[in-house]
């Protein structure tokens, strides 16, 4: 079957898969623009990471062929064969890092700002992962996790012998049975638990999180603890975002993180308070426009995205 796209779309595609394996990688506005200037993009990049993962599986199971001893030959160099050179090196760069992601000891996986991966580790329990998400996780310790940024949620299967820790921000977090929702992101930490309890810095504060309870830390300062409402636990997978007098660049931060697109407030927008529940339409043309007045502000569109201004400022 012919693909939907052409060989100039497919080696960008391969580029970009390329690209995103390295832990370095910060040009999401990029890929996402170019994800969504055709329809082909998506499909192109699917591809190219299957063609990832079917090329390391093929490196695993075949056998190392003989090589034949070189001949010396005058090259001709061409455009077309330094492309296909590049491409040889940008494909060989990514079973190098696929290899090494399969079976490195701890490893990482990545989610790209709007797009939700769910993860099954060892033992049965499950990581879902929000957009914009990094997680390391450690074949060695099937136990333990370290979110380095992002939102994750977290369905643990309890071991009392073996209790399952999350490393963040610094700050170790245990479960006890527990479905909890963990976010990292500009310096603090947020968690909030809807089946079981965490105990969250149990070296220093010890403190407890039963079922819908909630903890903000700010690096540096004592945790809070409030309430939560147990059904907006993880919403988010069902393009739900739950708050309470929460500051709208709080707001802004989620908002970037699920669309996959900058939403940034301006200075005094940043610190109105919202309390109640948006529903996200990723699939709208324009989602922001009907959570603006929602949140008492005006959005104002940019080439990278939104910018939520007073609604009684935004015209003066």
């Amino acid at each position: 079957m012919t693909p939907p796209f052409d060989d100039t779309i497919r080696d960008q595609a391969q580029l970009w898969a390329m690209r995103l394996h390295d832990a370095a990688f910060v040009d999401w506005d990029g890929f996402t623009a170019w994800l969504e200037a055709d329809a082909s993009h998506s499909a192109a990049y699917d591809a190219a990471v299957a063609r990832d993962a079917g090329i390391v599986e093929l490196l695993e199971t075949a056998p190392r062929p003989v090589m034949p001893a070189a001949q010396p030959v005058t090259p001709r160099v061409t455009r077309r064969v330094w492309l296909g050179g590049a491409m040889a090196a940008a494909v060989a760069g990514m079973i190098g890092y696929a290899t090494l992601r399969d079976t490195a000891s701890p490893y990482v996986i990545e989610t790209a700002p709007g797009v939700h991966r769910t993860l099954t580790l060892a033992d049965g329990s499950s990581v879902a992962l929000n957009g914009g998400t990094r997680i390391v996780l450690d074949h060695a310790a099937p136990r333990r996790a370290t979110l380095e940024r992002g939102e994750a949620l977290f369905t643990i299967r309890h071991n009392e012998r073996d209790p399952f820790e999350v490393n963040v921000g610094g700050t170790r977090l245990v479960d006890a049975g527990t479905v909890f929702n963990l976010i990292r992101d500009a310096g603090a930490t947020r968690v909030s638990v809807s089946e079981g309890a965490v105990i969250f810095a149990p070296d220093t504060d010890s403190v407890r999180l039963d079922a819908g309870q909630a903890l903000s830390a700010v690096d540096g300062a004592r945790p809070v603890r409030s309430q939560a409402e147990v059904s907006g636990v993880g919403a988010w997978q069902s393009g739900q975002l739950v708050y309470s007098n929460a500051p709208l660049a709080l707001v802004a931060t989620d908002l970037s993180r699920n669309l996959g697109k900058r939403v940034a407030t301006t200075t005094d927008a940043a610190t109105m308070r919202f309390t109640g529940i948006i529903n996200l339409d990723q699939k709208a043309a324009d989602p922001i426009a009907p959570i603006a007045p929602l949140l008492g502000v005006q959005a104002e569109r940019n080439g990278r995205g939104w910018t939520l201004t007073r609604a009684d400022r935004a015209h003066r």
